[in-house]
């Protein structure tokens, strides 16, 4: 008599070796990587915080591997073209990059929205917090956060300060900083760190929201103020300078940041062999002290840890955005 089911019973086989086999072709594909060059995109022109970041990272990597991790700079509309790039790439570990709070938040919440979503990424690790703080004129009488939450309540709305655009992280962050204080003063837009900096020296304008990055020169060389840093723990590039948190407003955290990414797919032992060699870097003495001296931290995490925390960058900034109606566009 024949046995009915054997026909389907092959075909299951079938289907379970094919599978089985198809799982260990990926797990020996990801011993095997790299096996040929990673191209490694920086959405940002050469030069800046991101683009040192970037290469750093990527030399490290190309030690580790015993392949070359060759930097391409894509930059354009903030960020969003070098990480379009990264996003449409074919999710085989050869291209990765960097994307930030602009290309992975920010440029989602409002405006124009761009043409890859953030589950179209694969999120990797943190590349460095970048910190951001507020500074004051040293001849304002804007000593700490303190003094500058006190002046904006005795004058509501009438307190300057400089910011970046409407769009930017020094922007957001400022807000979020009046929100918890439960204050309102008089933003003055600039385009760049540089020209904000001169205007806080020079006395144009006795207030700012900065990066660490932009502002340690001029605190270091006592020409402006270390008001109070946005991180949750202190600078260690500055760290006689307050926390915003520690002076009064508990919890309150901001700052921009980088996270290693590749497109939506890519298997999850590359994922982990990639993860393991950015925290390998980002736990060197070397890197780090490259780092802190551009105004960033290294962090060590998983990739779910970093997916995780862009989640909630998300929900955060999408609050603050909604809460202070603000336009990204």
């Amino acid at each position: 008599m024949k046995q009915p089911f054997h026909g389907t019973a092959r075909v299951l086989a079938s289907v379970f070796i094919a599978a089985t086999l198809s799982g260990m072709t990926v797990d020996v594909l990801a011993q095997a990587y790299p096996t040929k060059t990673v191209k490694f995109i920086v959405p940002y022109p050469p030069g800046g915080s991101t683009d040192i970041a970037g290469r750093v990272i990527a030399s490290d990597m190309t030690n580790t591997f015993g392949q070359q991790v060759v930097v391409e700079n894509r930059g354009g509309a903030g960020g969003n073209i070098g990480v379009e790039g990264i996003a449409r790439a074919t999710p085989d570990g050869y291209t990765i990059g960097l994307s930030g709070m602009g290309p992975s938040v920010l440029t989602h919440i409002g405006g124009p929205k761009p043409p890859f979503t953030p589950s179209e990424l694969t999120y990797i690790g943190h590349a460095g917090l970048v910190e951001m703080m507020i500074v004051s004129n040293i001849s304002s009488p804007f000593v700490t956060s303190r003094d500058i939450i006190a002046a904006a309540k005795a004058n509501p709305g009438k307190v300057p300060y400089a910011t970046g655009t409407a769009n930017s992280p020094g922007y957001l962050a400022f807000e979020l900083f009046k929100s918890m204080a439960g204050i309102t003063m008089a933003p003055i837009p600039y385009k760049g760190d540089n020209q904000a900096m001169a205007d806080i020296v020079g006395g144009q304008v006795m207030i700012g929201s900065i990066s660490v990055a932009g502002a340690i020169g001029q605190i270091k060389n006592g020409r402006v103020r270390g008001a109070a840093v946005y991180s949750p723990q202190r600078s260690p590039n500055l760290p006689e300078v307050p926390t915003v948190a520690e002076l009064g407003l508990t919890g309150y955290a901001a700052g921009t940041f980088n996270i290693l990414v590749g497109p939506a797919g890519l298997p999850a032992p590359i994922v982990q062999r990639l993860n393991a060699a950015l925290n390998e870097a980002m736990a060197k003495p070397e890197v780090r002290d490259r780092y802190v001296q551009m105004g960033m931290v290294p962090v060590v995490n998983t990739a779910q840890q970093a997916a995780d925390f862009v989640s909630r960058e998300m929900a955060k900034w999408t609050k603050v955005v909604k809460d202070a109606n603000i336009s990204l566009d």
